[in-house]
């Protein structure tokens, strides 16, 4: 395959009398053999580590032209560098850029590197790492990272946010766009100018409806009457205009002209946003138009394409384009091996010095014959080569500075590591280098300036402040005080994720609302063991119609199939929980999927309760439907493991002889409870004082400004609001 493919490509160049970059290096040999070409009489190679056949046929060639040709040999390091192993990869790249703060401090002037092997396999990350060192709170916002570092290898093109943003909007002109993406149009300031409340409240009602393929046309209809923030109208227009250009966009066209429509559509969108550039974004921005002139080059080998296509070949070109900005004035260069040939620094830190990456894996073609290969003496075609080149790489290295440190992880994932031989036994210098401080590190900008030392009390609860979050936030009050006042001060709720089909909690809603209007009429338990075979059957259909209907409008095919599938399995499980009801000691009604305004010590509250039975005696019995995985009442200690159903008891007047988590599964349908109703008498209302006396403290303390973190709890647990309370910062002062 590769030989016919090969002479196909030879064949096309010599038809049309075109070179290939391969080509030229044989074409200046023949014009240098025929004395075509004016030569030197001398010529100097610097930074060669190794001579491809085709650059040696080209020495050979002009030696026997006369010139003199001299190699420049890197000098032997003046001493030997000293190494030094840590942890794992992200410790020694910290220290690396904790050791060139440290030289910048003492001498300002001075020129540092620091060399990462394999840089280009993920730039970003090393990037990132080498900075916490450097620029200590760089992940606060602090900007003179921006200056501080310069990376030598660049990411490809459509990495950058701003040209993968362009790629995304231009897709949505010929196919329609996940929620998901929808999500990312609506948080980036990219297009349709800042998003503000108003487009955070759009992505709120996006993602209450099912996941789905978004066209503009339907997306403006779930999103419609509510424009009325700027940022939301700005961006609903942006969805208008896109829905306009989808008409235009049949038929083929030139890739000039798709480059022109690409560019005037992404300027109706106001791509790249409306402040005004930086110089790293401006350089970005050019780069992007830039591309679009060579993507509007290919007319000369592909006269017309259709949209898919030319967007197609434009992401591509993005894909195979690296793009790195310039960053003018950077104290420290990030360079790969390779890279710094020929360079000379004051101070260069090696990192990556393993017995694992040196001598790296060779690489030979597989395309070729290893012995064809080792004929020609190419690169990697023989081990002793790999090892040879290696060795004169970092000895060029090591010669390229006056103070060089030299560095390598002790593990890569499970596997341990040992430090590479092809420097020889280098001398270990742990005391003399830095040691990793860890993510965020002290110095400079550290840990005292982010956790303030000053009381500043929280003001109570007064006047008309109503507490949000109901019964939920007096439970995180028991667990974590700082989540309770997020949620129930601040008014912060956890944004729903975005899931493929039908998500949990839209199904337990579901669930929910199907209950709700099936009992809404607050029968009897009689009433409901009258009702006869049909009837259930009417009852039921009637009020799963009533849950499902409003979401099943944004619905597509596949959606509406899963729709009918859930329908099925809910009108089973409600049949199933009135089947339950039936079993149960006679009862009524009382309340279903109430609110209702409380007040505990003071405190206002807004509570929802799924349902309330009323016993014969006038009791009562509060139930909470859990849809989810079967949940107890209570933990092995005989108390709640979650207090919402006691929160509800605190605000009723009425005796309350039980409290019952309705657990409707498809696997079981049962009540697990405490109190008279369920079997558990002993001590009940003595038990329940002391359940409602720990809910009231924990009220008690929430209006007094409670604000405390609980540095116990488990960093998955923490990590929804660890960017709020900095929990990672404060755990590790305690």
């Amino acid at each position: 395959m590769f030989v016919g493919a090969a002479a196909r490509y030879r064949k096309t160049l010599a038809q049309n009398n075109w070179i290939d970059d391969v080509a030229r290096t044989g074409l200046l040999c023949d014009l240098v053999a025929r004395q075509e070409v004016t030569l030197p009489p001398r010529l100097t190679l610097a930074g060669f580590d190794r001579l491809m056949p085709q650059t040696e046929r080209l020495v050979d060639v002009m030696k026997e032209q006369g010139v003199e040709v001299i190699f420049q040999q890197p000098a032997q390091p003046a001493k030997d560098p000293l190494i030094t192993g840590f942890e794992n990869a992200d410790a020694e790249f910290r220290a690396a850029g904790a050791w060139a703060r440290h030289r910048l401090e003492l001498n300002p002037e001075e020129t540092v590197a620091i060399i990462a092997t394999n840089l280009e396999d993920d730039a970003e990350r090393v990037r990132r790492l080498v900075l916490e060192g450097l620029v200590p709170g760089w992940q606060y916002g602090v900007g003179l990272h921006k200056a501080a570092l310069n990376v030598s290898y660049g990411r490809k093109l459509r990495d950058f946010p701003a040209v993968a943003t362009a790629l995304l909007v231009l897709r949505w002109l010929g196919d329609d766009l996940s929620a998901r993406e929808i999500s990312l149009l609506l948080r980036t300031s990219l297009i349709g100018g800042a998003a503000r409340g108003g487009r955070a409240r759009l992505e709120l009602k996006l993602r209450e409806l099912p996941d789905r393929a978004w066209s503009p046309a339907l997306l403006l209809r779930a999103l419609r009457a509510r424009e009325d923030d700027d940022d939301a109208a700005a961006f609903l227009r942006c969805v208008r205009r896109t829905g306009e250009q989808r008409r235009s966009i049949r038929g083929k066209a030139t890739p000039a002209q798709w480059a022109e429509r690409f560019d005037r559509y992404l300027g109706d969108l106001e791509w790249p946003g409306t402040d005004s550039l930086g110089s790293l974004d401006f350089q970005l921005v050019n780069r992007w138009r830039e591309l679009l002139n060579e993507f509007a080059r290919l007319e000369l080998v592909r006269p017309e394409m259709s949209f898919r296509e030319a967007l197609g070949r434009l992401g591509t070109l993005a894909g195979d384009t690296v793009f790195q900005p310039e960053s003018e004035n950077a104290v420290v260069q990030l360079l790969g091996p390779l890279e710094a040939a020929g360079m000379q620094f004051d101070a260069l830190w090696i990192s990556g010095l393993s017995a694992n990456n040196w001598p790296p894996v060779g690489r030979p073609s597989a395309l070729l014959s290893r012995k064809l290969q080792r004929d020609h003496r190419m690169p990697d075609a023989d081990p002793s080569d790999t090892a040879w080149y290696a060795k004169r790489v970092l000895t060029r290295l090591g010669s390229s500075a006056a103070n060089v440190r030299c560095s390598y992880p002790r593990t890569d994932g499970d596997a341990e590591q040992t430090a590479t031989t092809l420097l020889g036994n280098l001398a270990d210098a742990a005391d003399a280098m830095p040691r990793d401080e860890g993510w965020f590190a002290s110095s400079l900008l550290g840990r005292r300036n982010l956790v303030s030392e000053h009381h500043d009390p929280l003001p109570p609860v007064a006047g008309e402040e109503v507490v949000a979050g109901g019964a939920a936030t007096v439970q995180k009050q028991l667990s974590n005080p700082f989540a309770a006042f997020v949620a129930g001060r601040l008014g912060v709720r956890y944004m729903p994720a975005i899931t493929t089909g039908l998500a949990a909690n839209l199904r337990g809603n579901l669930l929910h609302d199907a209950l709700h209007a099936l009992y809404e009429s607050l029968p009897t338990s009689a009433d409901i063991a009258s009702w006869s075979a049909h009837d259930l059957r009417a009852r039921i259909d009637a009020a799963v119609d009533n849950a499902f209907g409003r979401h099943e409008r944004h619905a597509d095919t596949v959606l509406r199939r899963l729709f009918a599938l859930e329908r099925e399995r809910a009108k089973s499980l409600v049949a199933r929980v009135v089947d339950l009801d039936r079993k149960r000691t006679a009862f009524a009604i009382h309340g279903v999927e109430g609110t209702t305004n409380a007040e505990i010590n003071g405190v206002k509250l807004t509570l929802r309760f799924d349902r309330i039975d009323r016993l014969p005696d006038g009791d009562l019995v509060i139930l909470d439907y859990k849809t989810g995985a079967f949940k107890k009442f209570l933990a092995a200690d005989g108390h709640p493991r979650d207090f919402q159903l006691v929160v509800y008891a605190c605000t009723l007047q009425t005796d309350v002889a039980g409290l019952g988590l309705v657990n409707i599964d498809s696997r079981q349908v049962l009540i697990d409870g405490a109190g008279e109703p369920f079997g558990d008498e002993q001590d009940w209302h003595r038990r329940l004082g002391g359940w409602k006396a720990e809910v009231r403290n924990a009220v008690d303390v929430i209006s007094r400004g409670d604000v405390r973190v609980n540095a116990h709890l488990a960093l998955n647990d923490a990590r929804p609001l660890a960017l709020l309370s900095r929990f990672a910062e404060l755990r590790r002062d305690v």
